[in-house]
């Protein structure tokens, strides 16, 4: 493939299996998933010079490659490239376009009761596109049971293939997974390529604001602050020790700013602490509003 040819397959919807090299100087963070053992299926190495081998969707390696900071090395195993087209852009763009329509009038209607009501639509179409992208991707069924502990406590026989996932001093809880069951409207490659792109933009993406001095979309994202203050990711969020002044212009993709504390908070080390911390940033810059 020309090198054209490769640009153009990256953007095209596409999963590829490659081998990765993070330059021996990289100081910020992991780029590509790599598979992890343990209850996590997936992490992203940073180590400077460490190579392994995984598949990513097109769009984060083409960021890897084209980076603002260094590039990565990237040989191509295997891939998957699908027909070029957009099967959700109509159905995504009527939903955007009423999302940004009820939003509009949720700011500006003098009617208190009118702006809470479109507030709560704007909310619930967001929520369509969002968990409607999500159901493209076949999941196994999952079956839960409990069953009543045997005499003295004993725990009873589990029905074939469940495994235990909780107890009580009376009960047993159990799951069982059913395998995939066909679904003609499951698209795994649609919402792969998707939640690709998010991925990408969580690392750097272009906004709707304009730089003054060059006319040109201003960046966002984490490869945009310094190393070393990035705290978390989460789907579509950053959670960053840095001051950030990203401009929110309303459009999908921008970046809003969530929370917010003027204070120094130690640092979480375990999914309860953080999700403690997000709560106490989201009060803060609330309280700030105020």
């Amino acid at each position: 493939m020309t090198e054209k040819e490769q640009t153009n397959a990256l953007f095209a919807p596409s999963h590829w299996q490659v081998r990765v090299t993070i330059p021996k100087d990289w100081n910020h963070v992991g780029l590509l998933p790599a598979p992890a053992p343990g209850e996590r299926a997936w992490h992203y190495p940073y180590e400077g010079g460490r190579s392994f081998t995984t598949w990513a969707g097109g769009a984060e390696v083409n960021l890897a490659l084209r980076n603002p900071i260094a590039p990565w090395r990237i040989e191509i195993l295997d891939g998957l490239l699908w027909e070029s087209g957009d099967p959700l852009k109509s159905w995504s763009t009527k939903l955007q376009k009423a999302w940004r329509s009820l939003r509009a009038i949720a700011e500006h209607h003098g009617d208190e009761q009118q702006k809470q009501a479109c507030r709560l639509a704007s909310r619930a179409v967001r929520s369509i596109l969002l968990y409607g992208i999500g159901t493209f991707a076949q999941r196994p069924r999952i079956t839960t049971g409990f069953l009543e502990l045997g005499t003295g406590g004993a725990v009873p026989d589990l029905p074939d293939g469940a495994r235990l996932t909780g107890i009580t001093d009376t009960h047993v809880t159990w799951e069982r997974n059913q395998g995939f069951a066909r679904d003609q409207y499951a698209h795994p490659e649609w919402a792969a390529g998707v939640w690709s792109a998010a991925r990408a933009a969580l690392l750097s993406v272009s906004t709707s604001s304009k730089d003054p001095a060059t006319g040109k979309p201003m960046k966002a994202g984490a490869l945009h602050l310094p190393a070393g203050s990035i705290l978390a990711f989460r789907t579509d969020a950053i959670y960053t020790s840095a001051p950030v002044d990203w401009e929110y212009g309303g459009e999908p993709g921008d970046y809003l700013l969530k929370g917010r504390m003027p204070w120094e908070q130690t640092t979480p080390c375990t999914d309860a602490e953080f999700y403690d911390l997000q709560g106490l940033g989201r009060q803060a810059l609330e309280a700030e509003g105020m």
